[in-house]
């Protein structure tokens, strides 16, 4: 948004020095010999308030301007140089016209970026959710960081959805960056959110994505090559967290994640007593856009968390952002140092580390989620799973998530 919108107040404060530099220019020409002009640099208040205050600030400016010329010239009628007081009083009048002119164009012109900055955040939010997100389950919280600016989204994804089956968070990161890749983006979230409510199996919900993927490719050929093979990848990372009673869970020491990991970053367990631990997949998969690549289906791995423990999962803006030096963002180690504290604060602190790393110049976009138990009573409410869980594993009671209370 322009200097004049984003800072009311610095256009006031420009607004009154204008004034004041109007006063002071006409204060010096009197008090100095009349052959001496200086209340023409007075027009310069005009072109600066139309550029940097508001419309009525510039109109005023420029008013108050050509009045105190004109009734300067009217002043001094037995002045020998009437023809250059004549030609100051009219050349002060094209300027305050033309400032005047300026100002408006430049008034709706920032109506009109306005009215597209809303339109845009509006479909942005369509497409990623503001966290934190809540469902019966758990809560999640966390951040994005658009790498193209002015942009709230952009090449990550996350989700949240709750289903008769429990939970289910994505994360993903879709090749490229900025809003080029909102499309592919916006095909995977919306078969990831039509598959989570109809398909209990995780990758069969993965294979939801994957066909979406590239339906979305194939109806665009956006990403076609010279061979007609369609390039664009999605890593994503989904998470299935079962449904269970408040008062197993409570009682429970380690609960079931089940995850699929799709060529993404593998998530941290952030432990109640201030470990960080690492969830490396057995099987590791392609990318979404690459499965017919694999030998064998893709792999639901289940891994037991221990109770009071948080679920960290972000996207390689994150581990790979650089300092100035080239150095990679010290993520693992970072981790184990907030470990005690809240998530707002655990998340905050990421954040503005992220920026002291890079100096504010973020290369990739970079998105981290923070998964915890949800208190009793502070998510929707849901319909009951099953009795057999994802890929007919039979279902145990207790949550996936941290922050489970023993």
């Amino acid at each position: 948004m322009p200097l004049r919108f984003r800072t009311r107040g610095l256009a006031n404060s420009i607004f009154v020095a204008l004034l004041v530099y109007i006063g002071v220019a006409v204060l010096i020409d009197r008090l100095t010999p009349q052959d001496i002009r200086l209340d023409v640099y007075a027009a310069l208040a005009p072109l600066v308030a139309a550029a940097l205050c508001t419309y009525r600030q510039a109109v005023v400016v420029a008013v108050i301007d050509f009045v105190i010329m004109a009734g300067l010239s009217g002043l001094s009628p037995d002045d020998p140089n009437t023809v250059n007081r004549v030609s100051a009083v009219l050349g002060n009048a094209l300027l305050a016209g033309a400032s005047i002119a300026v100002a408006r164009l430049l008034r709706e012109r920032d109506e009109l970026l306005e009215r597209l900055r809303v339109t845009g955040e509006a479909a942005q939010r369509a497409l990623l959710r503001r966290l934190p997100l809540r469902s019966n389950d758990v809560v999640v919280d966390g951040f994005y960081v658009s790498s193209q600016r002015d942009a709230l989204v952009g090449g990550d994804i996350y989700e949240v959805v709750e289903t008769p089956y429990g939970t289910r968070v994505l994360i993903g990161d879709v090749q490229g960056k900025g809003l080029r890749t909102l499309g592919a983006g916006a095909a995977v979230l919306t078969a990831f959110r039509e598959a989570a409510f109809y398909r209990r199996s995780l990758t069969s919900g993965v294979d939801a994505m994957e066909q979406g993927l590239r339906r979305y490719t194939r109806s665009t050929g956006e990403d076609a090559d010279d061979d007609g093979a369609w390039e664009r990848f999605v890593t994503a990372l989904v998470l299935g967290v079962e449904q269970q009673d408040d008062q197993v869970a409570r009682a429970a020491q380690a609960v079931p994640l089940l995850f699929v990991d799709c060529g993404h970053l593998a998530p941290f367990v952030i432990r109640a007593d201030g470990t960080v631990r690492e969830l490396e997949p057995e099987n590791p998969g392609l990318p979404l856009g690459l499965g017919d690549l694999l030998e064998r289906p893709r792999s639901v791995q289940r891994v037991l968390v221990p109770a009071g423990s948080r679920i960290f999962a972000c996207t390689d803006g994150v581990t790979e952002a650089r300092a100035p030096d080239g150095t990679f963002y010290p993520l693992a180690d970072r981790l184990g140092g907030w470990a005690s504290l809240p998530t707002p604060e655990l998340l905050a602190r990421l954040r503005a580390d992220l920026d002291a790393h890079t100096g504010g110049e973020l290369q990739d976009d970079a998105a981290a989620l923070v998964m915890e138990r949800a208190t009793a009573g502070s998510g929707p409410s849901a319909d009951g799973p099953p009795p057999d869980g994802p890929d007919g594993a039979r279902r145990e009671d207790g949550s996936a998530t941290g922050r489970v209370s023993g």
